[in-house]
């Protein structure tokens, strides 16, 4: 075993300056069989598995029961094992790009996928003894997580502890931090010496399991010293990522004028600094994809090395000097340029049918909650003036059997009460002050009933109601539909909640009634529901997504979106309807919009989505859910 000299590592360099045209056309193209071969893969497994549920979709809390049932295990294990195999293929191509460049062999992008095609099984097998490997490592580390969540955070609603952070909030981060720092470093150090695992497959031939214990045998001496280079890597890609942002940031604000300004300037400003972003990630990618790789080569050189192909081919001395442009960089330029030709073209069709349709429906998230504090009747009052469409509120059973509007399962976020919603009576409700956290001037804010809130609306805007549950629920779907029916509210409403099973019960009390499923996060495909529309979160609320549930006859709605570049966004996407703590900024953006032509959306769009508008960085998170 040879000592690893880290200037022998900086040769890496000159294999890429040899054999760039062929790894980034090989990276290329592996990204395209990637995304090809995978997401169908994937999906298709996914499917099998999602035979055993009662729809085939699972969202949410559900995800996690079915992730911790033994079918939920052996379905994570296998997607992320094939998962993980199909990625190592794609980085297997470049290392056999590599390792021909150390020995002067020009391999070809199909030689080098038609090799890796032989040991495909085997590095599936890999990412299959890394996954279980790495579960078993984080497993009680996560088992600590858990823990420490249920010692500190478990007495109140978790909501107060993210609003309110009190220092039993602090300590959970704190104790939390280190234990992920501890496992980090615990993997690290595992992936070290695991790093040659790879080479071993693909150039001696070792099996699967035999190539991690002879990985960790070779870098035994040197585990620490290659855990440090890959943090290193580690960190230096995401330092020049993130100087990356911030040059391209600094670029667009000085080129990108106020959207007041002329518009082809605007536009002319946005191209270049989407041309700079786009060159600054393509060298982040090569960097990060195409260079590593060799790398990870030469490291198995210097510590197992030297290895064989097995078959051979490319004789030895058909590389060169100097990279050999028969397979020309400028067709991969000229491919690039047509693919953000259409890329454009489409947007700008995209974003013109888009806006041929209806204005998008402004639903105010727990009232005006920017505005006045949430859940009340000074918040729903706001959005009426603020000309919202809808209100949306959560709505829980109290003690008394009266249908109160609160969201939390406690009063601890707006009253420092620890009440909880389903021990209050009305008696002890009447004086609770809901409003003074907000502000002083709203001490007068009581918890409302959802009658109260009904009749507030009745004839102004429709009401969104989400019906929470905690556990302590027992009529609640039932005793919302006496009240909505007895206010006359009927085509007023619609009914929204996380859980499946109450939008059920409501189906089976009232079938022609509007409802939609509230969702986090989901496995399989939410439109295969029985429902009318989804409230989704930002992230998940994707052009693909969106089109797909129209055209299952399903509308879309996002939330919580409070930053005005994200609202354009969302509205070009296409989104049927805004979940806003700010309706009044929202109907700003949407009249803003409507003055622009369908080039300023364009301009708008594509400048909110690559982050070139501060705010859309700004998602949702759970807890506005």
């Amino acid at each position: 075993m040879k000592p690893i000299r880290w200037l022998d590592l900086l040769e890496a360099r000159s294999d890429f300056r040899r054999t760039w045209p062929q790894l980034l056309l090989t990276d290329l193209l592996a990204r395209t069989i990637v995304v090809v071969v995978l997401t169908p893969m994937v999906g298709l497994l996914i499917k099998i598995f999602l035979l055993q549920t009662d729809d085939g979709v699972l969202s949410d809390t559900d995800i996690v029961v079915f992730l911790l049932h033994p079918l939920g295990i052996t379905a994570l294990l296998i997607v992320c094992a094939v998962s993980l195999g199909v990625l190592f293929a794609k980085q297997g191509v470049l290392m056999v790009v590599g390792f021909g460049a150390i020995e002067d062999r020009r391999i070809t992008w199909l030689d080098s996928m038609r090799y890796v095609t032989r040991y495909a099984f085997e590095l599936v097998k890999l990412a299959g003894h890394v996954i279980v490997r790495l579960l078993l490592i984080c497993a009680p580390f996560l088992a600590g997580v858990g823990g420490v969540y249920l010692f500190f955070l478990n007495k109140h609603d978790i909501n107060f502890y993210l609003v309110g952070k009190p220092p039993e909030f602090w300590w959970a981060i704190a104790i939390d931090g280190l234990l992920m720092m501890i496992m980090a470093v615990i993997v690290l150090k595992k992936c070290a010496g695991w790093i040659i695992a790879m080479p071993l497959i693909l150039f001696e031939g070792n099996r699967a399991g035999q190539a991690l214990r002879e990985s960790a045998r070779k870098v035994v001496v040197f585990g620490w010293k290659i855990a440090l280079l890959l943090a290193s890597w580690l960190a230096g890609v995401a330092l020049l990522s993130g100087l990356v942002t911030f040059l391209v940031g600094l670029i667009g604000n000085a080129l990108i004028p106020d959207f007041g300004g002329n518009l082809a300037i605007v536009a002319s400003g946005l191209g270049i600094t989407l041309m700079l972003a786009g060159l600054g990630n393509l060298a982040i990618a090569i960097l990060s994809t195409a260079l590593f790789p060799l790398l990870i080569v030469r490291l198995y050189r210097s510590l197992a090395g030297p290895g064989r192909l097995d078959p051979e081919f490319a004789a030895r001395g058909s590389l060169g000097e100097k990279a050999s442009l028969h397979i020309p960089g400028k067709a991969i330029f000229g491919l690039s340029a047509a693919a953000l030709a259409l890329i454009i073209l489409g947007g700008y069709v995209v974003s013109r049918s888009i806006d041929e349709e209806a204005d998008v429906e402004i639903i105010a998230h727990r009232g005006a909650a920017g505005a006045a504090p949430e859940n009340t009747m000074a918040s729903f009052q706001r959005a009426i003036v603020d000309k919202a469409d809808w209100i949306e509120l959560d709505v829980q059973e109290n003690a008394d059997d009266v249908i109160v509007v609160a969201h939390d399962s406690d009063f601890l976020k707006v009253a420092r009460s620890d009440l909880k919603v389903w021990d209050a009576t009305n008696e002890s409700l009447r004086d609770l002050d809901i409003g003074s956290w907000y502000a002083p001037e709203y001490s007068n804010q009581r918890v409302p009933t959802l009658r109260q809130a009904l009749e507030l609306a009745q004839g102004k805007l429709g009401v969104v109601i989400e019906l929470k549950y905690y556990g302590h629920d027992r009529n609640l779907e039932s005793r919302v539909v006496d009240i909505v029916e007895q206010t006359g509210m009927e085509s007023g409403i619609m009914i929204m909640s996380l859980k499946i099973d109450g939008l059920r019960k409501t189906a089976a009390l009232r079938p022609a009634w509007t409802r939609g499923l509230l969702n986090t996060a989901s496995i399989g495909d939410l439109t295969r529901l029985d429902l009318d529309f989804l409230a989704l979160n930002s992230r998940a609320a994707s052009p693909a997504m969106i089109n797909h549930a129209h055209k299952q006859r399903m509308k879309v709605y996002v939330w919580t979106v409070n930053d005005p570049v994200q609202m354009s966004v969302m509205m070009s996407r296409g989104v049927d309807g805004i979940i806003t703590d700010e309706p009044a900024l929202a109907r700003q953006v949407m009249e803003l919009r409507k003055q622009l032509s369908p080039f300023g959306r364009l301009v708008v769009w594509i400048a909110g989505e690559t982050g070139l508008l501060h705010g859309i960085d700004k998602y949702s998170t759970e807890k506005d859910a």
